[in-house]
C-alpha cells in the first residue's frame, strides 16, 4: 500500500511540473505593467519587418484591464481581456496624427486588436493574431 501511495504522488508531482503551457497566471502577471517594445512583424507570405525604432512602438497591459499604445506618433488606449494564453484586444482608441509614409503604425495597431494567442518566453512577449506575429522585448 505504501508504495502504491508513493507511485501516485510520484506521478502527481510530475504531471504538476510537466506543464507545456508557457502561459500561466505567473506569467499573466509578468505580462502585465511592462513597457513591450515591438521588434518584429511578421506576416504569412512577407518579409519580416524589422522595427527600426522599438522604443516608437510599445505595449502596456495595465493590472485593470486597461491598455495603452505608442503607435510611433500616436496614441491608443483601450482594454483587455485575458483567459489563459488569449488576449482580446478591443477596438483601440488612437490619435490621428500623421507620422510618416514609413510608418508602421497600421500595421502595429491592426495586428494588436481582436482575438489574439501569447506566450512569454524569459523578456519576450509573441503575438500571433491568424496570419500576424508581432514580436515584442521588455
Amino acid at each position: 500500500m505504501r508504495r502504491l501511495c508513493l507511485l501516485l504522488c510520484g506521478l502527481a508531482l510530475s504531471v504538476v511540473a510537466c506543464d507545456d503551457n508557457p502561459t500561466t497566471p505567473t506569467n499573466q502577471a509578468v505580462l502585465r505593467d511592462v513597457t513591450w517594445k515591438l521588434e518584429t512583424i511578421e506576416r504569412a507570405g512577407s518579409p519580416t519587418i524589422t522595427v527600426p525604432n522599438p522604443e516608437l512602438y510599445t505595449l502596456i497591459l495595465d493590472n485593470n484591464g486597461n491598455v495603452s499604445v505608442r503607435a510611433d506618433c500616436n496614441q491608443c488606449t483601450t482594454t483587455y481581456t485575458l483567459d489563459g494564453s488569449s488576449l482580446t484586444v478591443a477596438h483601440l482608441n488612437c490619435t490621428t496624427n500623421f507620422c510618416t509614409l514609413a510608418s508602421l503604425d497600421g500595421n502595429y495597431v491592426a495586428g494588436l486588436e481582436g482575438n489574439s494567442s501569447f506566450e512569454i518566453s524569459g523578456s519576450h512577449l509573441v503575438i500571433r493574431q491568424g496570419s500576424v506575429t508581432l514580436r515584442f522585448r521588455s
